[in-house]
């Protein structure tokens, strides 16, 4: 099928400023259907040729940035991950505050980044350069599967367990940031005590995380961080 022929969808898109008096609706839209369309795809032909008021969040178009994080028929996605469908329906993350249209806040987490120090202690050497006798080290394997992180959030937006930014339980996003770190040889601080601090126990009977990268939550986070 050329580019030329490509069929029409619809698409339902959230729209809401929090500023203004006017009330959410779902906004339709007609879009073509190219082979393998996704919705971000989608998104953009809307932004670029039907309403540049359209407000979300994009970077690299492609599993790499988790800029582009949707609610996408009732599950938090990738948009550009997710293959379009005749009637579509797109909402921000929930439980996140709103910006606009599809655009969330998310200062709250980043928040809880700096107050639990998830991040490895001492200065960043912004040369690249490597001290003589520095020590070598071998990267585990729990380690590099959580580095597959892409920030994206659809993990705790879909945590059945976390209401907030603001609530005090960590939610899957910030274990896997401990246990990225717990996994690293450089780690020095008891990231075991900063979960339970969170929470972590909650996660205990659950195992219902999820992760559009393929990340497996439950077997390399929330139970080393469990110490199970």
């Amino acid at each position: 099928m050329s580019r030329a022929a490509a069929r029409s969808v619809t698409i339902k898109v959230y729209r809401h400023h929090p500023s203004t008096a006017t009330r959410p609706y779902l906004a339709a839209y007609h879009v073509p259907a190219y082979p393998r369309a996704t919705v971000l795809s989608a998104l953009l032909y809307i932004y670029e040729h039907l309403d540049p008021t359209l407000a979300f969040r994009y970077g690299c178009r492609f599993q790499k940035c988790g800029q582009c994080a949707v609610e996408i028929d009732g599950r938090p996605r990738l948009a550009c991950l997710t293959y379009l469908k005749p009637d579509t329906i797109v909402r921000p993350l929930p439980k996140f505050p709103l910006l606009q249209d599809l655009v969330i806040e998310r200062r709250g987490l980043w928040e809880k980044l700096l107050a639990y120090e998830l991040y490895l202690p001492g200065g960043v050497d912004l040369t690249g350069t490597i001290a003589p006798d520095a020590p070598s080290l071998r990267e585990p394997p729990e380690h590099a599967r959580l580095m597959a992180c892409r920030e994206c959030l659809c993990c705790q937006a879909a945590c059945p367990a976390w209401e907030g930014p603001q609530a005090p339980f960590g939610g899957p996003y910030l274990f896997v940031k401990l246990a990225q770190l717990l996994w690293d040889p450089r780690n020095d601080r008891d990231r075991r005590a900063q979960a339970r601090a969170l929470g972590i126990e909650r996660c205990r009977s659950c195992g219902k995380c999820s992760c559009p990268n393929g990340i497996h939550i439950w077997r390399d986070a929330i139970m080393p961080l469990l110490g199970s």
